[in-house]
């Protein structure tokens, strides 16, 4: 990337590699108010702007629901996936289903409810020999949790699947600044991290409204690495939004603050590092900002930060693993990818779930959550059949973020690669966003960038669209038959 400074209108133009000015200009100082990631409105390739219609039916039979998950299993392996909603205050553009923590009794209600809903998919499941590869707890801020819960989840897993991993858990860095509590984690079946960094800068920590601080980020990697984890994750944000009178930082400003990130990410010690454009979601508390005239983003400018994080990757010779995951081998933190495939039991509230046939819904409240279980019923809100079409594409997409696209990784699940996906390999192809090597496709940087954009296009358009819908419903018993997200 290269900047072009332009005394007549105080701004740089921003030209990347080919030489292409590709978003004009931009003023450098404060950005420009042009637009804000609260939907799908990333520009990318024409070829992935895919226009979703998903249709979720609203589960009435529990029974019926209970045979479809028993049978649809694919394979022998699963991962899980665990939930927990609370938090000590909510950060300023959370897409995720949260709530503030108003007291341990309730946390312990809910920790109770959760295995209860373990034990009740477990016993479904126990005859069916399955062994568990992954485990990902995600919140919320599953480091409120008491390091024996994980303990005592993993002793009622084992009773019903053979558990072959520890569990990865999300930390807010404040939780992990005593090195004995770290170790309490460890030494309870924690054996990889993914700590909440964003930043090391204060002004962007401010900007989305984290409480912790930069030391507090390098006193949670050292004693993460100290303790010694398996996989030590670093989560950072980019593209977050100026907020006026308050926290303004220019486009270079922000380029040169995720280059920091990134090397002292590295510099710590960690494993891998995730980072992530910043949405904002209608539904978040920092939304209403916008109203006020408050709020702006230089969405037109992601590009750049991709461009910077592919050039960081190849400096340091390290590993894409994911296109928004940088690791040291070619190894990545368990997460909730296996939610595109399956299989994946989600268990909690608002928890998506796959069996790779079937994928289903739990209810978006914590209330409504921890009373059906009490009543001993799957919490579970809406569901859906996947047809093998959809099965072979949702594949395809997840094999996309990986940057290969391999045959034999279809063949291995058995599924066929339709014509369709093949002819639109062809098209990527000679549109330059993959290259055809000897074993299937690879995306080039241009289609790293592209997938990019086309990925955060899709969270924010399916998954964080309707965690928003659910948190409406008051009342689950009236909630409609049909929900259709496009």
């Amino acid at each position: 990337m290269i900047f072009i400074n332009d005394p007549k209108v105080k701004s740089l133009i921003l030209i990347n590699s080919s030489q292409e000015v590709l978003i004009g200009t931009l003023n450098m100082n404060i950005g420009v108010p042009t637009s804000i990631l609260d939907s799908g409105r990333l520009s990318t390739h024409w070829l992935l702007r895919r226009f979703l219609k998903i249709k979720l039916f609203r589960v009435t039979d529990t029974d019926d629901h209970v045979r479809l998950v028993k049978e649809s299993i694919r394979g022998k392996s699963i991962g899980i996936y665990i939930h927990i909603p609370y938090c000590k205050s909510i950060c300023m553009f959370c897409p995720y289903f949260r709530q503030v923590l108003r007291s341990y009794n309730e946390l312990e209600e809910y920790l109770n409810s959760l295995l209860n809903e373990l034990s009740l998919y477990g016993k479904l499941l126990k005859d069916l020999d399955l062994r568990v590869i992954e485990i990902h707890v995600g919140g919320g801020t599953p480091s409120l949790v008491s390091p024996k819960f994980y303990r005592k989840f993993l002793d009622v897993l084992s009773e019903f699947f053979n558990v072959s991993c520890g569990i990865g858990i999300e930390v807010n860095p404040e939780d992990f600044k005593d090195l004995r509590i770290v170790e309490d984690y460890y030494s309870n079946g924690i054996d990889e991290v993914s700590i909440g960094i964003q930043s090391f800068d204060d002004r962007i920590l401010e900007s989305i409204n984290r409480k912790h601080s930069p030391k507090d980020n390098v006193v949670a990697v050292e004693n993460s690495i100290k303790t010694g984890f398996k996989w030590v994750n670093a989560d950072l944000m980019f593209l977050t939004p100026n907020i006026r009178d308050y926290v303004e930082l220019g486009l270079k400003e922000k380029l040169e603050i995720f280059r920091r990130d990134l090397e002292k990410s590295l510099e710590l010690g960690v494993h891998q590092i995730t980072y992530y454009a910043t949405i904002i979601p209608k539904y978040s508390p920092g939304y209403k900002l916008i109203n006020y005239g408050k709020l702006y983003q230089e969405v037109e400018a992601i590009n750049y930060f991709l461009e910077e994080a592919l050039k960081f990757i190849e400096e340091h010779k390290l590993h894409l693993v994911r296109i928004y995951s940088i690791a040291r081998k070619q190894y990545e933190y368990a997460t909730v990818n296996l939610e595109m495939v399956g299989p994946l039991i989600g268990l909690g509230a608002s928890t998506w779930s796959n069996t790779g046939y079937y994928q289903y819904i739990n209810i978006h409240d914590v209330n409504s959550y921890i009373r059906s279980l009490k009543n001993n019923q799957l919490p579970v809100i809406y569901a859906r059949k996947l047809s093998k079409d959809s099965i072979a594409w949702r594949l395809f997409f997840d094999q996309l973020t990986t940057t290969i696209i391999r045959d034999e990784v279809f063949k291995s699940l058995g599924i066929e690669i339709p014509l369709t996906i093949k002819t639109y390999l062809k098209l990527m192809e000679l549109s330059k966003l993959v290259k055809r090597f000897e074993d299937g496709y690879k995306l080039t940087k241009y289609g790293i960038i592209e997938v990019y954009k086309m990925l955060m296009n899709y969270v924010i358009e399916v998954p964080i669209k309707v965690t928003g819908m659910l948190m409406e419903f008051k009342d689950f018993s009236k909630s409609p038959y049909e929900l259709i997200v496009r």
